[in-house]
């Protein structure tokens, strides 16, 4: 009769899990690479619809609308604040989120906020507004035209 049992011996199965072993290490990278590009995404297309919003507004309600960090002096990947007038007592439309951590948000240093007109046009600063994107090695340009077009990956040119 004989005794022997099915299965896998000690060495087949140290071989298999060294097999994935080297596929999970080469897969790691690609896939942390794969979650930062989409983290990048995310972020600047929040920030551009917030530009969006900001723009919309401005043409729906035929005022001039604001969008600037909320504190002032903040640095522009923190947390912004949509305004539906540039006056006095401005009303807040839409808070929108601070980035995560390790961004870096650059623009032009005298922009302190983005101002639409009721036209939809970019009313202040007087010319066209590009961010710039940097998330480790992931990288986005975002601009803002003076017709009020908002290009993402491309210049007003």
């Amino acid at each position: 009769m004989d005794l022997r049992t099915k299965g896998f011996t000690l060495i087949e199965v140290l071989v298999a899990l060294g097999v994935l072993l080297i596929l999970i290490t080469m897969a790691v990278p690609s896939f942390t690479g794969a979650l930062q590009s989409t983290k990048a995404d995310t972020e600047i297309d929040d920030l551009r619809r917030a530009l969006n919003f900001t723009r919309m507004e401005a043409i729906d309600r035929g005022i001039t609308t604001r969008i600037r960090p909320t504190a002032q002096g903040s640095v522009w990947s923190g947390e912004l604040t949509v305004y539906d007038s540039t006056g006095s007592s401005p009303n807040i439309l839409r808070v929108v989120p601070a980035m995560g951590s390790g961004v870096t948000l650059t623009l032009p240093s005298d922009v302190t906020s983005i101002d639409f007109n009721n036209l939809g046009g970019l009313s202040a600063p007087a010319t066209p507004v590009s961010f710039n994107y940097v998330r480790g090695a992931q990288s986005r340009t975002l601009s803002v035209c003076l017709n009020g077009r908002i290009v993402l990956g491309g210049s007003c040119g």
